[in-house]
């Protein structure tokens, strides 16, 4: 079995280009870094037969080096007959004076550019970040139903491994994931966005991986500074995910969730219909979670309580139709609830079950509570 740096290497690169020492340079690169299958034209139409024969073999062309100076396809002409027909990535190469033109290629689908005089580490550098992405893509679309379990199981322990960095809010990503994915369903989305949802629920908060357990469980209030740094877990967890192609549905919801309906949310400041759905309902169904679960500083609020301050911040906070439906659900199903030491119970592969679950097309029906015990606090906000 290949790993994947070998893998990676056996994966098939065109070097396009008119200058021959340019060509070379590229072809001699690649082969000193390990690649078996690198191959090389000089004009636009050797560069088609070369991606034509290959795709025709079932062994397609992976990264294309492509030349802005192709004799009989200057400038973006090559570049557009590629990406019409092939599906490889595409690194153009320009000259100096040229860049604008390799910057308006990478608009037009290109994936990246480098200039000359040639830097062979950085072309390398970019082609294996490229390259690496689509392997990943590769091997993901290869997943099967049951593989899919196992994915979303390794995304599990990854909130997980989040909620041990903050025992706190042990089960707040499935409370989220409960509500939000109830809400959507009760709001009349599609079965797929619902799962979704769900999913995003989950991992709203995977990005506070990459913030420190010190400034997670603080005891008091945060230091503007602080504050900035936490305001990155959104941003990071969009890296962590991004090259997961499952998830690419799911991630607007997950980098948008602290955005506020009136445009005072972050990362971006977006307003009212700009702010994806169901980062929207995510948004709802974690102010709720925070506001009924009791805090170092604070006592949970009752059911009515976080309702009505829902209702207060509707159209200001939160989508005004989004806390409509979430009201009616609250309201319909009541608030149902597990003992903690119930919950505590159950094993690690028990947990994941359940968590999977929350994330299927079925609509889960039970929210969680937080365990009693005394625990560091979250970080603190400025709303619910």
């Amino acid at each position: 079995m290949l790993t994947a740096l070998k893998a990676i290497r056996a994966m098939r690169v065109l070097a396009a280009e008119a200058d021959e020492a340019t060509r070379a340079d590229i072809v001699g690169g690649f082969q000193r870094e390990g690649f078996d299958h690198v191959e090389a034209a000089d004009c636009g139409a050797e560069a088609l037969r070369v991606l034509s024969t290959a795709l025709a073999a079932r062994t397609p062309v992976d990264l294309v080096c492509l030349g802005l100076d192709l004799p009989d396809r200057p400038g973006l002409i090559a570049l557009d007959e590629v990406r019409s027909v092939f599906s490889a990535g595409v690194i153009l190469v320009a000259e100096p004076a040229g860049v604008a033109l390799a910057k308006e290629g990478v608009a037009r689908g290109a994936d990246d550019y480098v200039l000359r005089p040639l830097d062979r580490g950085l072309l390398l550098l970019k082609a294996e970040k490229l390259l690496t992405k689509r392997f990943l893509k590769r091997e993901l679309r290869r997943t099967t139903a049951r593989s899919e379990m196992l994915f979303l199981n390794v995304l599990s322990v990854m909130a997980k491994v989040l909620e041990a960095k903050d025992p706190y809010s042990r089960f707040h990503s499935e409370n989220v994931s409960t509500l939000a994915a109830t809400t959507a369903r009760e709001m009349g989305l599609q079965d797929d966005e619902v799962r979704r949802i769900g999913i995003a629920g989950i991992l709203h908060d995977l990005g506070k991986l990459g913030i420190k357990e010190s400034i997670l469980k603080k005891p008091g209030p945060l230091e503007p500074q602080e504050r900035e740094i936490i305001k990155r877990h959104p941003l990071i967890a969009s890296t962590i995910l991004e090259p997961i192609e499952q998830l690419q549905a799911a991630l607007s919801f997950i980098r948008h969730h602290p955005e506020h309906y009136d445009g005072s949310g972050y990362p971006e400041g977006l307003i009212g219909e700009a702010i994806p759905l169901g980062a929207r309902i995510i948004h709802l169904a974690e102010a709720f979670d925070t506001m009924t679960s009791r805090r170092a500083y604070s006592e949970a609020r009752s059911m009515d309580e976080a309702l009505a301050e829902l209702r207060r911040l509707a159209g200001v906070q939160f989508d005004p139709r989004a806390v409509e439906a979430f009201e009616a659900v609250v309201k319909r199903r009541g608030w149902i609830t597990v003992p903690a030491d119930e919950t505590a119970k159950q094993s690690l592969a028990d947990l994941l079950e359940r968590l999977t679950k929350r994330v299927s097309i079925a609509a889960p029906t039970t929210i969680k509570p937080r365990p009693k015990e005394s625990a560091p606090p979250p970080e603190k906000k400025d709303g619910p």
